[in-house]
């Protein structure tokens, strides 16, 4: 379907015609708005905008435009498009419905949000008729949302009665949420002049329930089906406030007055909200890869001796008096905790990871082996009685010091710290 072959419903459709038009047959913009506005069923441009033009003062009032697209493909002529039409509403789509509501949404129901301003159907209908029907279906629940601030519910109603005691004739049902009232909502859409107004009145009055017909068309079929709202009168609720906002506004879209977008055949269409969504993501990238220095600028790679596994370690050495204390102040802890394990392992993994690192910072020159193996091994060389739980929180908490005043902040000495953490919340609990 090319862009001429659009019939727009909107002064902004008809002039993105005019625009194709103008191109395709080489005539002046002018005569192109004419010719748009005749396809669309008016007389000239200026017709189409006085005819318009209350609309168009509605659109603005409501700010936030929702594009519903439906693809459809037709199996046996092997032909394939796609439906796209905008619908104004007053808030924006996420504040209107979330996305765990869409399927108890009515005709909305098959649709899944794409974007914050763009939802999509799951399925595809055979004809580009069909797709259409079905994008204004999903634009006029949307359109009864945004009047009556009811949200879709999956509760029953009518929870409770028999079969026999529910409303009669009930057809095209959905369940709804009022959130201000904390009261459910029913709606009824049979086909007009199937059901009796009598017996529905006599049920309403026999079960104390409210029951009232709206001005407004109606979501399922407008036109074809009359639309009632229910609920129980019991309780208090009325339901005056949501006729009365049905009554003002605006009218159920449908394929003869809806605002379809027109999209040249298979080209991508891309919504303000798909473009704002995909630069935020791009910008959160960037932003993640400029967080503070990692890797080469504070870390270095080593190799473990024995299974040559890579890790890495601090960039920068700490003296070797620092790591004498340091490990005499984890050996203290380790010759007392031998019976908590919670403890015990999370200090001995920080005694190896400085053993590890210690070995590659300073050379046998500046330690000697008699230094080397008693920095962090060796726990009888701690010696002396046994220290209080609180003696061995504090002695943790100076070697966290220790170690983050010689080290730059980076992964690795991060984990180290972290590991300390665990084992005093674990001596915290032995008091």
């Amino acid at each position: 379907m090319s862009k001429t072959d659009i019939q727009p419903s909107s002064i902004e459709g008809i002039k993105r015609l005019a625009k194709a038009i103008s191109k395709r047959d080489s005539i002046p913009h002018s005569k192109a708005l004419d010719t748009a506005s005749q396809v669309s069923g008016f007389g000239n441009f200026q017709h189409a905008r006085r005819s318009l033009g209350d609309r168009s003062a509605e659109a603005s009032l409501a700010r936030n435009v929702v594009y519903i697209s439906t693809f459809w493909e037709d199996g046996q002529t092997r032909t394939s498009g796609r439906e796209t039409i905008g619908v104004f509403i007053s808030k924006p789509l996420d504040e209107l419905i979330k996305p765990s509501q869409y399927r108890y949404a009515h005709q909305l129901g098959r649709f899944r949000r794409r974007a914050s301003d763009h939802v999509v159907d799951k399925y595809r209908p055979d004809s580009a008729r069909a797709a259409l029907d079905i994008a204004c279906g999903a634009a006029r629940v949307l359109q009864f949302m945004d009047i009556t601030g009811l949200q879709p519910s999956k509760a029953d109603v009518e929870a409770g009665a028999v079969y026999s005691a529910r409303l009669p004739g009930r057809d095209h049902g959905s369940a709804w949420y009022d959130p201000v009232a904390k009261h459910h909502v029913g709606v009824d859409e049979p086909y007009a002049g199937s059901v009796a107004s009598k017996e529905r009145d006599a049920w309403a009055r026999r079960h104390n329930w409210s029951l009232a017909r709206p001005e407004w068309a109606g979501m399922y079929y407008p036109g074809g089906c009359d639309l009632y709202l229910y609920a129980d009168a019991s309780k208090g609720y009325s339901l005056d406030g949501l006729l009365k906002a049905l009554s003002k506004g605006p009218s159920p879209i449908v394929p003869a007055n809806c605002d379809r977008v027109a999209i040249d055949g298979h080209a991508p269409f891309v919504t303000p909200g798909e473009k704002a969504e995909a630069e935020a993501k791009l910008a959160r990238n960037v932003q993640r890869k400029a967080t503070a220095p990692r890797g080469p600028n504070t870390t270095v790679e080593y190799r473990l001796p024995l299974s040559g596994k890579r890790r890495r370690r601090p960039k920068a050495a700490m003296p070797v008096d620092a790591h004498a204390k340091t490990g005499t102040l984890l050996k203290g802890v380790l010759t007392d905790m031998r019976a908590s394990a919670g403890v015990y392992k999370r200090v001995d993994a920080v005694r190896s990871e400085l053993d590890d690192w210690v070995q590659c910072e300073h050379d046998r020159a500046a330690m000697p082996d008699a230094v080397f193996f008693d920095l962090y091994y060796g726990e009888n060389s701690a010696g002396g009685t046994s220290k209080a739980g609180e003696q061995h929180i504090e002695d943790l908490r100076l070697a966290q010091s220790i170690l983050m005043q010689h080290y730059p902040d980076c992964a690795p000495l991060r984990d180290l710290v972290g590991k300390i953490d665990l084992a005093v919340i674990s001596l915290e609990k032995l008091r």
